[in-house]
């Protein structure tokens, strides 16, 4: 059971962003449109009504970031679990919502929802390239409830790069371990009236996985960006600003679902099996954005965004063993499963008997979203209150087509030899689709000392899900879909602060979590709701910045979704938990200490302490949660978290040292001693980074993670035991004209 009074934890904290002379970049840009940030800048955070952390564009340099799970944990409150060591395949949550496929948050590129279909599929494989973007930010509480649909745990918003209007261009070529590149190109510029950039990325590696017998286990990303904007004349009675965002994003990984038995990763960590060696994932990303802001008065301004999203994705990977035990279970209890182990090692060959062909499923997917909102912004002050109101309305659309289709395989000499049977019926062929129409209004007050941020969001939403495998469906060819999910729900949200003194805040805040069925959960599903609350301090003085915030989250019906990798379940399916109490104490703040001839030792910490429980028993096919006792504690879900980071500073040269830290997880739902095989240990990652300034124009940056080799067991999900990345070393060269 959770104990209330153990949220009560006071650290102090500390750290200042360097500065790099010439390559410095601003917080903010004076050409980037206000309304794609849903902070704006670390300044905004002073007197915040709610939590939120802002990571800014140095910071992204820093350790020049393609990974967004090790940049986000210089955010408190923020859980990862690890997958594929590179960040591929993202699972990120806030304030104890699931991590699982980042299912429970809201994300968003440039304030526009950017999850393939965040509506009829939120467990889906995307998030923009981060080693693009200008800043990331995360909002937690009664903050984030402008930004649905998902606000039980908070929203992300990835900020692009804004169009430089100075004819500048920046080119960056990084080198490392296991054959690492990256490739950037960056050039804007304005001519008249109209301004445009254009944003180039490439990197990949060879990967660290030894897959047995050899083969391919890397990955490859490209990602093309070109903005073109139109500024009305500085002489126009209504100043505008159109701009059109393209983006084209590809990837080519032959990663894995396929982990290791806990007896074979203490051997060789980095080992896959061979009956892993026909897996491939393959995508394309696509987007069109179109911003429209007007200024009709010098207190009212109208917002306008219009966005289409395409994700194309396909993973032909291993999926168990046909008629055979699941997967899970092989790995898990290879004591039991001898032949079935030995199969998916390559040891001996298949023979005819039932159950010894290897199962290869291309999962094949198509996402779509498109919609248009409309937000208008006033501000207008009624005696000693100034109210900024902000209102919108948002129609969005978004759809699922999956396609999934089994081969089996012999095992052969240690290869994979196809059956010849074309013709197995499909594990998957369905269509989900939703359309959402979505109102929120929000006030923030200032009175004096306090700001008061009050808003309420309402969603309504259906959802249809198309079965072309049922057999009714395929009697009457789905003219009328399978199952249809409606709901309506009305969010509030409400956020305090107090300025006491100049540098001492206080805030508080509640608000109602709210996290949509998918249409493939059927019609008596029931959306994920809680009630949140947030209490803290924030202090803000020279060399000195902390905040302390303690959390509860009260979920009425916490639900959990079924994956493909998950026996006893269909994917998609749905399942509630009933009342779960979550609570936890975050910590975060910098300090700096100022040598003499320039020189500064920043040092900065990021904290979270996290208990749960499930506040009644019972028995769920779901197999994160198995047979549940009152008390019993949330998979996935670390006590502690933390990053502690120290830096060196001067005009031309950085040396920074991180020290990121996870303490035990449990896998399945329960309370006490932890048992083996079903938690993940506890670790700590040291990382290193070197920058000099060489001159106005050129930068060297030399990045080692993970330095001290640490390797551990950090997930056995998908299907058995993954590992945290070794010792990788990275070299860059920038050059800035």
């Amino acid at each position: 059971m959770i104990n209330r009074d153990c949220t009560k934890i006071l650290l102090i904290a500390l750290t200042l962003p360097f500065s790099v002379g010439a390559w410095s970049q601003s917080v903010r840009d004076d050409n980037a449109l206000d309304e794609i940030f849903v902070i704006g800048s670390s300044d905004a955070l002073r007197d915040l009504a709610g939590s939120a952390t802002f990571i800014d564009g140095e910071e992204i340099q820093e350790f020049d970031d393609t990974d967004i799970t090790d940049l986000l944990t210089r955010s408190p409150g923020i859980y990862i679990r690890h997958e594929d060591g590179y960040g591929l395949r993202p699972n990120i949550g806030i304030r104890g919502a699931a991590a699982e496929r980042s299912q429970k948050i809201t994300i968003m590129e440039d304030g526009v929802l950017i999850a393939p279909a965040p509506y009829s599929a939120p467990a889906a494989y995307y998030l923009p390239n981060v080693n693009r973007m200008s800043a990331v930010e995360v909002l937690k509480g009664p903050a984030a409830i402008e930004y649905g649909p998902h606000t039980v745990g908070g929203a992300l918003n990835l900020v692009s790069q804004p169009i430089n209007l100075d004819r500048r261009g920046k080119l960056e070529a990084t080198f490392g371990t296991e054959n690492y590149q990256k490739y950037r190109a960056e050039f804007g510029n304005q001519v008249g009236q109209f301004a445009y950039s254009v944003d180039l990325l490439h990197y990949g590696a060879d990967g660290f996985k030894d897959l047995d017998g050899g083969g391919d286990t890397g990955f490859a990303r490209n990602d093309v960006n070109l903005k073109l904007e139109w500024n009305s004349a500085a002489s126009s009675l209504l100043q505008q600003k159109l701009q059109l965002k393209l983006g084209f994003a590809d990837e080519k990984s032959d990663e894995t679902y396929l982990g290791l038995t806990d007896a074979d990763f203490m051997l060789t960590p980095d080992r896959r099996y061979m009956s892993s060696g026909l897996d491939e994932f393959t995508s394309e990303h696509s987007q069109a954005h179109l911003f429209h802001s007007i200024q009709l008065k010098p207190n009212l301004r109208l917002f306008t965004k219009a966005y289409v999203n395409r994700f194309d994705r396909g993973w032909k990977k291993f999926d168990g063993i046909i008629g055979g035990p699941s997967a899970n279970s092989v790995l898990a209890r290879p004591d039991i499963f001898i032949t079935e182990i030995a199969l998916l090692r390559g040891e001996i060959n298949s023979s005819g008997a039932g159950g010894q062909l290897i199962d290869v499923t291309n999962n094949d997917r198509k996402y779509g979203s498109q919609g248009i909102e409309v937000a208008v912004n006033f501000e207008d002050t009624y005696g000693s209150w100034q109210h900024n109101f902000q209102a919108g309305i948002r129609f969005h659309s978004d759809y699922v087509e999956r396609d999934h289709h089994q081969r089996g395989y012999t095992v052969v000499n240690q290869e994979l030899v196809f059956d010849g049977l074309n013709n197995r019926p499909k594990k998957a062929l369905n269509e989900a689709t939703t359309d959402a129409l979505a109102f929120f209004l929000n006030d923030k007050i200032d009175i004096g000392q306090w700001s008061i941020n009050a808003g309420v969001r309402v969603e309504n939403i259906q959802g249809d899900f198309y079965d072309f495998n049922n057999v009714n469906c395929l009697a009457i060819g789905c003219i009328d879909s399978t199952t249809t999910n409606k709901q309506t729900v009305v969010i509030p949200g409400l956020g305090v602060h107090w300025q006491w003194r100049d540098e001492l805040g206080f805030f508080a805040g509640i608000n109602s979590g709210f996290s949509p069925a998918a249409p493939t959960a059927g019609s008596e599903a029931k959306s994920e709701e809680s009630t949140n609350f947030e209490y803290g301090l924030r202090y803000d003085a020279e060399y000195l910045h902390a905040e302390i915030v303690g959390f509860f989250s009260d979920y009425s019906n916490l639900i959990g979704r079924c994956r493909v990798s998950d026996p006893n379940c269909n994917p998609g399916e749905e399942f509630s938990a009933g009342d779960v109490d979550i609570a936890g104490a975050e910590v975060s703040g910098s300090y700096t200490f100022e040598l003499d001839h320039g020189w500064t030792i920043p040092l900065e910490l990021a904290y979270t302490y996290t208990e749960s429980a499930f506040q009644g028993s019972f028995l769920s096919k779901f197999t994160q949660w198995g047979n549940v006792t009152k008390g019993d504690e949330l998979p996935y879900l670390p006590e502690h978290s933390a990053r502690l980071q120290m830096s060196i500073t001067n005009e031309k040269f950085t040396f920074i040292a991180a020290l990121r830290y996870v303490s035990e997880m449990r896998e399945i739902a329960g309370q006490g001693t932890l048992k083996p095989g079903i938690f993940t240990p506890e670790y700590a990652i040291v990382d290193m980074s070197a920058n000099w300034l060489i001159n106005d124009a050129w930068k060297l940056l030399v990045v080692a993670e993970n330095v001290t080799n640490k390797r551990t067991i950090v997930s056995r999900r998908p299907i058995g035991a993954r590992p945290t990345a070794p010792s990788l070393f990275r070299v860059g060269l920038q050059y800035q004209f």
